[in-house]
């Protein structure tokens, strides 16, 4: 019987994917930092986003160009208010896409 139960465990742990969190929600943790404008580096872009769900942005090394509040809109989905724009995560959550621009984002790990 003990066998069985742990073959019965070693099957269920070898069926379960091991990028089960590439299908998660985005969350609060995965939207904070500061993310950067690495596909128009000559926009010198940097959103910088905060637990409190606020958002600033930099753009021609002018600092909160742009600011305003965010909030979890989609399963890899934020959209930031006032101005309506969408951000679209890819599906690790790793990588940001602003919709309207066209713009990529990735986080600055510095």
């Amino acid at each position: 019987m003990k066998k069985l139960i742990t073959l019965i465990l070693v099957l269920l742990f070898w069926t379960v994917p091991t990028n089960a969190h590439a299908s998660t929600r985005v969350t609060t943790t995965d939207v904070v930092g500061v993310w950067v404008n690495h596909h128009d580096k000559d926009i010198h872009q940097q959103i910088t986003f905060t637990k409190d769900h606020h958002w600033r942005e930099n753009q021609h090394h002018q600092k909160d160009i742009y600011k305003g509040t965010w909030k979890i809109t989609g399963k890899h989905e934020i959209t930031l208010a006032p101005y309506g724009e969408v951000i679209r995560f890819s599906k690790n959550n790793q990588v940001m896409t602003v919709i309207n621009y066209d713009h990529v984002l990735t986080r600055n790990n510095h």
